[in-house]
């Protein structure tokens, strides 16, 4: 019988495979077999005869115990000191850093290679203690922005990742971004500042002068927010007025010391927003083109509602006539649109929801007659009248004046003011135009 026949036979009685593996090194061991011979016997690879053979020849029968399981990863591997030490150290300072980023940080910084898995196992046996926070300054704390931004740098160079340098030193991984592009670029001479702070900036504009006047139109206006704001301060500053963003600052900071009023919000802004434009079917080219009517509930005084009316021209946004109105019928609307006409003539069309008032058979005839043409916007879409804009800024701007008022002349006179406010502000729709025209008159 062969060698190899001799095996088999022996393989089949084999229910441990300690016995196993010591037959298949057992004639190289015993009677110097070549391990080419013995693989050729047994079918196996000589490279696992030849480690099975070392295996015992150091360690006995113990060495041929399948380690496996046991040693995933090097579990006993044994790190120099100084390598072990400082990944103790960075897994202190940043503990929720990846076992990968230790890997490249250990081999850049001593040129050491290992694993993921060893270092695993290796943190462990010395898991991060609870101590006080390691002394290391976040991104803003540092007194010199060139040593920051070479600390990012020197961090990513070191095998951080740019989220762990931005949880790291407590900055936006936006920055850190920023700081490494830079860097890549222009080298040092990116990590240099490339500006300087500009005369206006909100620095020296956040005074206590114009804290106290953001705060006064803040009380007086309390449902604003920082563009109306910004808009109201236009006639006092002039061409030194700070940017809206500068006002928002002010606001912030006189809500939080001065206990201004915070932001307000209606029950409608709580509904589910519009995500895709709709669609403006009434758009004028051009002045006096088209104009847009409609009026609204503004307070109840004494219990009866008080209305206010308005003519809106639609290519500069500007109210050609407005008035608060104890009835919302017919005389009062034919009242409003004389005034309008009267000054500044007959439009093209005047477009209003589909209300009965703007429905009325005299309403339309006197339209008519003067060639004007009465469009009425679809039912259930009250976005399409231009007017709505007016509404809102209405109900931010002026509807909490209106709710203290105590008399119908007082009303009025909110009223008038709130007219003269919004045609002289900066409107919305105006802030690409780029002939500098911002507010309602000036278009």
């Amino acid at each position: 019988m062969s060698a190899a026949e001799d095996f088999a036979q022996y393989q089949l009685q084999f229910i441990d495979p300690i016995p196993y593996d010591y037959e298949v090194i057992r004639p190289i061991v015993l009677f110097a077999e070549t391990i080419a011979e013995r693989s050729r016997q047994t079918g196996l690879e000589r490279t696992t005869i030849g480690d099975k053979a070392r295996r015992f020849i150091q360690d006995g029968m113990l060495g041929l115990v399948d380690q496996r399981a046991g040693h995933a990863g090097r579990k006993g591997h044994r790190y120099p000191e100084v390598v072990a030490a400082y990944m103790v150290y960075v897994k202190h300072l940043y503990p929720p850093i990846h076992d990968r980023e230790l890997v490249r940080i250990v081999q850049r910084k001593f040129g050491y290679k290992t694993n993921q898995h060893t270092v695993k196992h290796f943190l462990a046996r010395h898991a991060s203690p609870v101590q006080l926070a390691m002394p290391l300054l976040a991104f803003a704390e540092f007194a010199d922005a060139y040593h920051a931004r070479w600390t990012v740098v020197r961090m990513w160079a070191e095998g951080w990742s740019k989220k762990s340098i931005a949880g790291c030193l407590k900055m936006a991984r936006s920055h850190v971004y920023a700081i490494i592009d830079a860097f890549a670029r222009d080298g040092f001479a990116g990590l240099e500042d490339q500006r300087t702070q500009p005369p206006p900036h909100f620095d020296t504009q956040l005074t206590l002068p114009f804290l106290k006047a953001v705060l006064d139109l803040q009380q007086a206006y309390p449902r604003a927010g920082r563009f109306r704001l910004h808009g109201l301060l236009a006639p006092q500053h002039g061409p030194d007025l700070p940017s809206e963003a500068t006002v928002g600052r002010a606001m912030a900071i006189n809500r939080r010391v001065h206990g201004a009023p915070g932001p307000w919000q209606s029950a409608r802004d709580e509904q589910k927003a519009v995500t895709e434009p709709r669609p403006l079917p009434y758009r004028p080219q051009y002045r006096h083109h088209l104009w847009f009517v409609d009026l609204r509930y503004l307070v109840q005084l004494e219990g009866r509602w008080v209305y206010s009316i308005c003519i809106l021209e639609g290519y500069s946004r500007t109210i050609l006539a407005g008035m608060a109105s104890e009835h919302q019928n017919l005389p009062a609307v034919l009242q409003l649109l004389y005034a309008a006409l009267s000054t500044y003539g007959c439009p093209e069309g005047i477009v209003s929801d589909h209300g009965a008032v703007f429905c009325a058979g005299d309403y339309v005839t006197i339209l008519k007659a003067l060639a004007i043409e009465p469009t009425s916007i679809e039912l259930r879409k009250p976005w399409q009248n231009l007017i709505e804009a007016q509404c809102k800024v209405q109900l931010r701007v002026a509807d909490f004046q209106f709710a203290h008022a105590h008399t119908f002349e007082e009303i009025q006179t909110l009223h008038a003011a709130f007219v003269e406010t919004f045609n002289t502000t900066r409107h919305w729709a105006h802030q690409e135009r780029p002939d500098g025209r911002r507010t309602p008159t000036e278009v």
